[in-house]
């Protein structure tokens, strides 16, 4: 096996103001992939949690009850931007992930050349996850991009031995303790890197280590402080999930895992990825370089978590999403380590058209939707139908009587909040901490007749008449979600509540 290349300073220096060919395809098809993803962003209807999300962003708050707040305030800035649109709430979206694909260059730049460089950011281009993730406004979006900000301040301090980048590392942790609290495995990245190499334990004793500490702390007081006033439900409700059992056995959830990474990263890249981590640890542990230490630090104990996690309890598939950029720059070592050339260039093809024509997939089943002979589960049935179902919601509370609107799960409360764009309230009857930061109903609406509208799954009819004295069924909706019945919603009229109903 070939050891992995080591970018220098001397080489570094040489090689950064080179834009070759190569360069200019790559810098053409980032712009090409980020175009493409504004499109598809208009284009196409918000899921589930990016339209629970969006009502985050009416009414900013210090934190949220199932994640941190970062979320919010970019969703915030693009409808600011743009307007309260499906484009207003993904606009930062292809933005992200167009810099997230900048910052993975310059990290592989600085630790392994410009080759790698190269290829590692046409995988990352080419990952399912991502490609999908550089169009949808979740947590995991800000929770990439800032593990990516933290490793390419990490590789400049590394290059530089610049004792100031540490005020940069411990904003950017900060900022990713804000997005996603899958982030504080960055810390055990720090820790990792500045223990397994003898060398950086001098940055012990510079007070830039310590002083960027700080500023990630302060940097995520909001979320602390949230928590404190709401008897700590978010820090509950997420870290509760560490010691859950599940109701399946270990090993399946296991294979589960290891089946998501494939699909999810494309099962080529995954392979490559994979050995390209072995490769990674193999020379870390033979040679001692600093940037290997840091990659495998990258990766590893994030990857050792989700692993042991997934024994007892289902991983799901985003959570590892800040895995994929430096599991990139594993899989483009992996690639380099090929020989012959020839066959090298035939697994890279095979590896960016696979990824390619699986993200293609799913944006044309977005677009179009795939008929439902051709699947068994749409994975983009939540975007369609909603303005229509809208429409009807409306139409049919008017007919009624009723004041508002109201729903029993954050899904349907987030999608017909956006499809019905202010012209009725709508309210999820239980759960009202995910709630507590907006404006209230006025006590007024709330003692009028109520529409209760919900998937028929997640219809809750205790709830209901726990709340309300009279419950009539008003009969049934159906949403256009791409498969052959649709979705069927169910519609009850309920008065006369028993209490405050909120």
């Amino acid at each position: 096996m070939r050891d992995l290349p080591d970018a220098s300073p001397a080489i570094a220096a040489a090689e950064i103001s080179r834009v070759d060919r190569a360069d200019t395809i790559l810098i053409a098809a980032a712009l090409a992939l980020f175009a493409l993803r504004l499109v598809m962003a208009a284009a196409t209807g918000l899921v589930d949690d990016e339209a629970y999300y969006r009502l985050w962003s009416l009414a900013p708050s210090l934190s949220y009850y199932d994640h941190p707040p970062m979320i919010a305030w970019l969703i915030g800035i693009g409808r600011v931007l743009i307007g309260d649109t499906t484009l207003g709430v993904r606009l930062v979206a292809p933005l992200c992930h167009l810099l997230g694909a900048v910052l993975l260059w310059r990290t592989a730049f600085l630790l392994y050349g410009r080759e790698t460089a190269r290829t590692a950011v046409w995988i990352l281009l080419a990952m399912p996850l991502l490609a999908i993730g550089g169009l949808l406004m979740t947590p995991d979006l800000p929770s990439v991009l800032f593990a990516g900000l933290v490793l390419w301040a990490l590789a400049e301090l590394d290059h530089s031995k610049n004792a100031n980048w540490w005020l940069a590392i411990g904003a950017f942790a900060g900022l990713g303790l804000l997005s996603k609290y899958t982030n504080l495995f960055l810390g055990a990245t720090i820790v990792l890197w500045l223990v397994a190499m003898p060398e950086n334990r001098r940055w012990f004793r510079v007070p830039q280590l310590w002083i960027g500490g700080l500023v990630a702390i302060a940097a995520s007081i909001p979320v602390v402080i949230w928590n404190a006033e709401h008897d700590w439900a978010s820090f509950g409700k997420q870290f509760g999930r560490v010691g859950h059992s599940g109701t399946l056995a270990g090993p399946l959830y296991f294979v589960e895992f290891i089946g998501t990474l494939l699909a999810l990263a494309s099962p080529v890249i995954a392979v490559l990825a994979i050995l390209g981590l072995i490769q990674v640890l193999r020379s870390a542990i033979r040679h001692r370089r600093s940037n290997d230490i840091l990659l495998a630090a990258a990766v590893l104990p994030m990857l050792i978590y989700f692993a042991v996690h997934a024994l007892h309890d289902r991983v799901q598939g985003n959570w590892p999403a800040p895995l994929y950029p430096p599991l990139a720059i594993c899989a483009a070592l992996a690639i380099h380590a090929i020989t012959p050339e020839r066959r090298r260039t035939a697994i890279c093809a095979a590896a960016l058209g696979f990824g390619f024509l699986v993200t293609a997939i799913i944006y044309f089943d977005a677009l179009r939707s795939i008929p439902a002979a051709a699947r068994m589960k749409d994975p983009t049935e939540q975007m369609h139908g909603w303005h229509a179902l809208g429409d009807e919601v409306e139409k049919k509370r008017i007919e009624s009587g009723a004041a508002w609107v109201a729903t029993s799960s954050y899904a349907t409360t987030g999608q017909l909040a956006f499809a019905l764009n202010g012209q009725s309230d709508v309210a999820q009857l239980d759960q009202r901490i995910r709630y507590e930061f907006l404006p209230p109903i006025s006590s007024e609406v709330l003692h009028k007749p109520v529409l209760y509208v919900e998937l028929d799954r997640r219809v809750d009819l205790p709830l209901l008449k726990s709340k309300f004295r009279t419950v009539t069924e008003l009969g049934t909706l159906t949403r256009s979600n791409g498969s052959a019945n649709g979705a069927t919603y169910r519609l009850f009229l309920a008065s006369d509540p028993i209490a405050p109903p909120l």
